[in-house]
């Protein structure tokens, strides 16, 4: 008995249920079970390249100038410049070796190293993919891609924080941050 409801309308034995039993379930004849897709419209099909030139523009769909080789050049020149700022600003002699140059050296190769391995990975993709009918297979490579990436980002900021134990976080860093930065630098250029 319910303390609270001296007389439950809802519970399993105010409707009837008997255990060892079995019932047949009333079917609810207000409920609306037909698929919510047949009332839309049918997807369309892919629009051809005129049509997305009307719809974006001839510009849209030019190739980019950077090419991966340029944005790899543009990653590397970041980090080298970064490194020769951090030697020759922090110990006030020029272009002195010491651990914030070597920390932004490191900062900046977690970020090329990886990318380096993702487009490896697109590369292999590509010229897998060109004979492969496979619906989803490109987008499984980019997302493996993705995760190697990832991988390999956290595996070297690892390797690095226990394999060098006169690190800087601030070059380490902001040299990171800057050489992910060239992406945002690539498209701006594009």
């Amino acid at each position: 008995m319910n303390s609270i409801d001296p007389k439950p309308t809802d519970s399993v034995k105010s409707q009837g249920f008997v255990p060892g039993v079995e019932q047949k379930a009333e079917v609810n004849k207000n409920a609306n079970w037909n698929n919510e897709l047949d009332d839309s419209e049918e997807l369309s099909k892919p629009l051809t390249r005129a049509e997305l030139e009307v719809i974006l523009g001839s510009e849209a769909l030019k190739p980019s100038r950077i090419s991966v080789k340029r944005l790899f050049l543009l990653q590397a020149l970041v980090t080298l410049l970064s490194c020769l700022a951090w030697a020759w600003s922090v110990k006030g002699k020029p272009f002195g070796l010491d651990s914030s140059a070597i920390s932004s050296l490191l900062g900046g190769l977690i970020a090329i190293i990886p990318a380096g391995l993702f487009a490896l990975r697109a590369r292999l993709l590509a010229t897998t993919a060109n004979g492969s009918k496979v619906v989803g297979s490109s987008i499984v490579g980019l997302v493996t891609g993705e995760l190697i990436k990832i991988i390999a980002t956290v595996a070297m900021f690892f390797l690095v924080i226990v394999f060098y134990p006169e690190l800087d976080w601030l070059p380490l860093l902001l040299t990171y941050v800057l050489t992910l930065k060239c992406y945002l630098l690539a498209w701006f250029f594009k």
